[in-house]
């Protein structure tokens, strides 16, 4: 799959959440095949999910080097999954991979997506399509 297929999965994921109100995506192209892809999601309630991706189109798929996923509102983080080195999460299982929540504390997560994510806030937080 190309980045730009990605890309357009991307964005028709987005506008297929029936809570999102409004999204931006900023792509930064490094090559042909690689790109490092951010932008914010914002909800019908207020809160928004800031989201970054580092990427490689490769035959068979596009790989996921870098992730983060920051749930909050206004200021305030409700959760955020990563993939960085944080030294809190390296006695975890499931390193580097984990999930932080409100409060601080960090937990074992698998690698997860985008789609994963908006399911988990839909879910959560009790959005209803109106």
């Amino acid at each position: 799959m190309s980045i730009n297929n990605y890309l357009a999965r991307l964005e028709q994921l987005i506008v297929s959440f029936p809570l999102v109100s409004a999204y931006n995506i900023t792509i930064d192209r490094k090559t042909e095949e690689i790109a490092f892809i951010s932008g914010t999601i914002e909800f019908r309630d207020g809160t928004a999910l800031d989201f970054k991706e580092f990427l490689e189109s490769k035959e068979g798929g596009v790989e996921k080097y870098k992730y983060a996923y920051n749930f909050r509102t206004h200021s305030e983080v409700l959760f955020r999954y990563d993939n960085s080195p944080d030294p809190r999460a390296r006695g975890l299982k499931t390193f580097p991979y984990h999930k932080h929540l409100k409060g601080g504390k960090i937990i074992e997560f698998r690698q997860i997506g985008l789609k994963d994510v908006l399911a988990e806030i839909e879910e959560a937080y009790n959005f209803k399509e109106e």
